[in-house]
């Protein structure tokens, strides 16, 4: 039985990749488009992308808070790969399990029986799907980075003003990890390296890549539709990437995993991993100040993999974001953001966050929290309420966990929007800094470049007709 059921899900696929909504379930009647449930009842989801993100954590625990009623992918490979996690997942739980395939996401938010929408596509479709789900009533649990440009962001607040829906962003980091990073912000807020004078981000290094030819796209593949806003250009496609890891298996090219290498739909390891650890720089800063004011961002050094010009990548056939680099951002009050790809060779470290006051300074990562001022939590702890102050609430135990718990108190989730919008815009700043290759003055609150515009002129981007972001 499970094996005919395995061997249907597949089928499933193969019919969900010519549009079509296709339906499956096992154990109990179908939902259709129902009215929405009774308060208490558990939340139904809806799962919109489902690459590395979906196989590594989403769609393994998201499940647990309510059921998967539909999945969305332009790739109906992917699409199939995620319905086979969502058939195990249910079938450990034993529930009953019914699930619609789309390629559309706009098919899936059409659905009233869908409380929340998981969003884990490519990052240049994020704002709009995100947007459009919360104007369908639904409410939202999206990968980082929320946005692609500045201006997204100053269209996701409006949409959460207009439709007060609940949206948390994927920067876990604030809540997992043993709390390692919240105690880290904690110990800033109680004065445990006296004034703060400099943060120093290490993400790693970007990748580049050899000549990739333009090809026929997969069949499985929707490229038009997965190309969304950004500009119509060739797929490309070259040998395999990793097998384990990111890469999964994939080719080098425009989608999957390598979508993060090319300016057109991401910011590199800028907004990969910056979107963590500059987000957690961010929150500390907010700690001593109200706000972060304007940025003098210095491109001390950067390597791109192709020429550029006015910003802009010159050839379209491999990747094109920032390999290597090294920028200083100084706040108004004399404070130093570093963001570099390795810090390793002069302070020691690799990936994480070295924050220095002027009595001490610790590092922190997703393994470890050291430094002297840590040593001395054992005689002198921090205050017992100081994560709970810190995040208004108690600790909770998972990001997914603090989502779901606010989808019932109508609160506001840990990584909020406007949080992140502040600490991305960052990192979308210091892109335009890099792709420019020299300083900029980025003014925090007006979110623009001061007397640059040339700079200014990155804060958006053309979309392209049929695909444009509306507030």
């Amino acid at each position: 039985m499970a094996s005919e059921t395995r061997r249907d899900f597949f089928k499933a696929t193969a019919v969900g990749a010519a549009g079509i909504g296709l339906s499956y379930w096992i154990g109990g009647q179908a939902r259709g488009d129902g009215p929405a449930k009774a308060k208490n009842d558990q939340p139904t989801i809806g799962y919109i992308g489902t690459g590395i993100r979906y196989h590594e954590d989403l769609g393994h625990t998201a499940v647990k808070f309510g059921p998967c009623a539909a999945i969305c992918d332009v790739d109906s490979v992917q699409a199939g790969r995620a319905l086979q996690v969502t058939f195990d997942e249910h079938r450990a739980l034993n529930r009953p399990l019914q699930v619609d395939l789309y390629e559309d996401y706009r098919q899936l938010l059409d659905r009233h029986d869908i409380d929340a929408v998981v969003i884990a596509t490519p990052d240049h479709w994020h704002t709009k799907i995100a947007i459009e789900a919360m104007r369908a009533g639904k409410d939202v649990y999206c990968e980082k980075p929320l946005t692609l440009t500045i201006r997204e962001g100053q269209q996701m607040l409006q949409a959460i003003d207009e439709t007060k829906r609940v949206v948390q962003v994927g920067t876990q980091q604030r809540t997992e990890f043993d709390h390692m990073f919240a105690n880290a912000v904690a110990m800033i807020a109680d004065g445990r390296i006296g004034k703060l004078e400099r943060i120093t981000c290490a993400i790693g290094p970007a990748r580049a890549c050899e000549s990739l030819p333009a090809a026929a796209p997969p069949k499985s593949l929707n490229w038009e539709l997965w190309q969304g806003q950004t500009p119509a250009v060739d797929y490309r496609q070259g040998p395999l990437g990793d097998a384990t890891g990111y890469g999964a298996g994939h080719p080098l090219g425009r989608t999957h995993h390598y979508f993060r290498w090319w300016y057109e739909y991401s910011g590199g390891k800028m907004t990969d991993w910056g979107a963590h650890h500059v987000d957690i720089a961010g929150w500390a800063l907010r700690q001593t100040r109200e706000n972060l004011g304007k940025l003098k961002i210095e491109t001390l050094s950067v390597n791109h993999p192709v020429p550029m010009k006015d910003g802009y990548p010159t050839e379209a056939d491999r990747f094109n974001t920032a390999v290597n680099f090294d920028v200083k951002a100084t706040l108004d009050d004399g404070v130093e953001l570093r963001i570099r790809d390795d810090a390793s060779q002069d302070l020691g470290f690799d990936n994480g966050i070295l924050f220095e006051g002027d009595k001490g300074r610790f590092f922190v990562n997703r393994g470890k929290l050291t430094g002297k001022p840590v040593e001395e939590l054992k005689s002198n702890p921090l205050p017992e309420d100081a994560l709970v102050k810190l995040y208004g609430c108690e600790p909770p135990a998972s990001h997914l966990a603090n989502f779901f718990e606010c989808m019932n108190t109508r609160k506001t989730p840990i990584s909020d929007v406007a949080s992140h919008h502040q600490a991305i815009s960052i990192c979308h700043a210091v892109n335009i800094a890099m792709r420019l290759g020299r300083t900029v003055t980025y003014d925090a609150v007006a979110e623009d470049f001061v007397d640059d515009p040339q700079a200014s002129g990155f804060v958006t981007r053309p979309q392209r007709k049929g695909y444009e972001i509306n507030v």
